[in-house]
């Protein structure tokens, strides 16, 4: 009880509510219907402006997982810092300020140890990033999701003896189904995505 009377009370329960909605998208994404590179678009362009988030070491992973760590590592200093500090945080309108800044304390502190946490991870889409968009085109894949439309999709493409993932898009739905083969014949950089049509054989 005195665990969930921490992390759903002010401040923490700001970063709890977070990663609840975090742990939802995973779990949806477990399931086929969201895409981790759902973000990665706004990530390209943050990189062209030279963002912030780039600036700070996060680029090389989807953005979601930045999110993700960034959230988890807030709510679990957040949780410690109100367990140790409440006594100093006062009641009234001095309860509020105060836990606003040590919310605003957890979540600044989070940023550098995600970056660090990041490094390590690069390494699993490196191959992903460094092939040409175009390596693919002509190549056949495996539909890893239960449909593929013109806004969602995804399969597994062999390249160079690893297994991707990659986000594919179909002009007409109801033509891929989970495990069925396509083949992949245009990509749209602008969508990151790749067109894909049934095998003509």
């Amino acid at each position: 009880m005195d665990f969930l009377n921490t992390i759903f009370t002010f401040p923490t329960v700001v970063f709890t509510t977070l990663l609840l909605i975090v742990i939802v998208f995973w779990l949806i994404a477990l399931l086929g219907f969201a895409d981790i590179d759902m973000l990665e678009g706004d990530v390209e362009l943050e990189a062209d402006g030279g963002g912030s988030f780039f600036q700070m070491g996060f680029g090389g992973v989807p953005l979601t997982i930045s999110i993700s760590l960034v959230v988890l590592i807030s709510w679990v200093t957040s949780f410690y810092a109100h367990k140790l500090f409440a006594y100093a945080l006062g009641d009234g309108v001095m309860f509020y300020l105060l836990g606003s800044a040590m919310m605003l304390g957890c979540f600044v502190a989070s940023i550098p140890l995600t970056a660090l946490l990041i490094k390590p991870l690069r390494r699993f889409f490196d191959s992903k990033e460094t092939a040409s968009k175009n390596d693919f085109i002509g190549l056949e894949c495996v539909i890893a999701t239960s449909k593929v439309n013109s806004q969602f999709g995804q399969a597994k493409v062999q390249f160079q003896g690893t297994e991707q993932l990659i986000e594919v898009r179909a002009d007409e739905e109801g033509l891929f189904a989970l495990g069925d083969v396509a083949l992949l014949i245009e990509h749209y950089p602008n969508k990151n995505s790749y067109l894909v049509v049934e095998k003509p054989w």
